[in-house]
């Protein structure tokens, strides 16, 4: 869970370093005409934090039908949550390789 939720910081702190370093390129246009990429950097990021809070939301109504599930039941709601989860993380890194160039990637090490 603290993994996800670093993914979560790095990718909010990317996006607002991206929108603070286009404003900082375009401080010298005039200042009621908004450039067309900072409105698609907005909407990027208004679009990206719709994402995370409908997943956080799914999330945590899985939670709360894993909690009140009982015997047999509680194993295919954890289950659902462990997808979830795992889902989630395949998302970020998509979005964190998406947000890279994917021209980083990550070593490969081959005791996994």
């Amino acid at each position: 869970m603290r993994m996800m939720n670093a993914f979560v910081l790095a990718a909010a702190i990317a996006v607002a370093l991206s929108a603070a370093g286009s404003y900082a390129q375009n401080a010298t246009q005039h200042e009621h005409a908004a450039p067309a990429a900072a409105q698609a950097s907005a909407m990027d990021h208004q679009a990206m934090m719709a994402t995370m809070q409908a997943e956080q939301k799914k999330l945590d109504e899985l939670i709360a039908q894993m909690n009140a599930a009982r015997g047999e039941d509680k194993i295919d709601k954890i289950a659902a949550v462990v997808t979830e989860l795992a889902a989630r993380e395949k998302r970020m890194n998509s979005m964190m390789m998406m947000m890279h160039g994917g021209a980083q990637q990550m070593p490969h090490d081959a005791n996994h």
